[in-house]
Parts: structure tokens; sequence; C-alpha cells
């Protein structure tokens, strides 16, 4: 059950970036980071020209090395806020009370994840109206789909390949648990170091698409 109700939860609390949650160990997802609108224009600006040509399944090395560029090459204190947990865009332009609600089912580890899960939801139904609410359903419908897209190739799996998956999501559910019960300060610390982490080819280019 986890393994579908934290991915959910996640991108919930992260807007994307836990989810399929990369950030910690490998290379972000190719495509436009979802912190991009958070940057100032002029960046925003370069990574839309950046990402403009990119087609899904491509390789995309050329393209996270021009990012990476653009990021190390912001102030240290709007990097270090790349690393928090952005606004979700279905929680763009609400009141600041309505935030904090969300933010405290976040933040509240006596919750488990199935019932941050429904509670997020019924937080969302209750508070949310107009373009959020809708971004909301968008949101939920996305993830219903790409849910049941991710289990029925799950299905398929032969069986060596079924046996690491499973021993793969568990040590990803005992790293995450560790990330969740450190202090801002540590989380910070790991962020900056798993940021200046090298990652990609040697050589950059497209020719196919890559090995990550």
């Amino acid at each position: 059950m986890f393994k579908y109700i934290a991915p959910l939860c996640v991108f919930l609390a992260f807007s994307v970036v836990l989810e399929a949650k990369p950030r910690f160990r490998h290379r972000p997802p190719c495509g436009l980071p979802p912190f991009a609108d958070d940057l100032p224009a002029e960046q925003q600006n370069n990574l839309t020209e950046i990402w403009k040509d990119y087609k899904e399944g491509d390789s995309c090395d050329e393209e996270q090395s021009r990012t990476r560029e653009i990021i190390d090459s912001l102030p240290k204190d709007i990097r270090k806020n790349l690393h928090r947990r952005p606004t979700p865009p279905y929680l763009k332009g609400v009141s600041k009370d309505v935030l904090e609600k969300f933010q405290t089912i976040w933040k509240d580890k006596s919750i488990a994840w199935v019932d941050k899960h429904e509670k997020i939801e019924e937080l969302a139904e209750k508070t949310l109206s107009g373009e959020n609410l809708k971004k909301f359903k968008e949101f939920k419908a996305k993830k219903a789909e790409q849910t049941k897209e991710y289990e029925t190739k799950e299905a398929k799996l032969s069986a060596e390949a079924k046996e690491a998956h499973e021993k793969i999501e568990k040590l990803q559910k005992e790293k995450f648990q560790i990330i969740s019960e450190l202090s801002e300060k540590a989380k910070e610390e790991l962020f900056d170091l798993w940021h200046s982490r090298p990652f990609g080819r040697f050589g950059g280019g497209r020719g196919g698409k890559g090995h990550h």
C-alpha cells in the first residue's frame, strides 16, 4: 500500500519532487524543473529556452548540464530555497490561513500516510475553489492515470526484476523515513551536499537514450 500512497502524498507535499523521488540520490527527471516559476525572470526565461525543443524519451544530458549551470550561478540563498517544499500549483494564490492548514497536515508525523492522503483530499474539497480546485482535481486525475500505468508495468515484471524492485522500494521507504526525521538544518546540509554531486555522462550530447 505504501508504494502507491506515498508517491501521491509526497507529491502533494513537495509538488513534484520527491515523487519520483530522485532528488536525494539520482539525477533529476528530464524536463523544465518544477521550481522554475520560483526563480527570477531571467533564469525562468533561460530555462524555458533550454527545454523548449526537448521531446520526451530523448536523452537530456545537454539540457541537464545547462540547467545545472544556471542553478549553480544563483545566489546561495536562492539555491537553498529550491530544496524547500515548494508551493503546489493548486495552492498558488490561496490565503495564508488555507496554506497553513495544508502545511499542518504535511508536517504532522503522527498522521499515517494513508490518512494524510485522505485528509488532504478532504481539505482541498472543503477549502479550494475555482482554478485552485480545478488544478487539484487535474492533479488527482493525472496521478490516478499514472498509478494505473505503474501497476500494469509492475505486474509484468519478471521474478528477478520483481525481487530487486521490492528490495529497492524498501530501501527508499527507509531513506525517506530517515530524512523526514531530520531537523531542517540537517536537511539543508544534505540537500546542499547532494546538489553538488556530479551526474551524467562525460561529453554530453544526445546520441540516443542515455543510461542514468
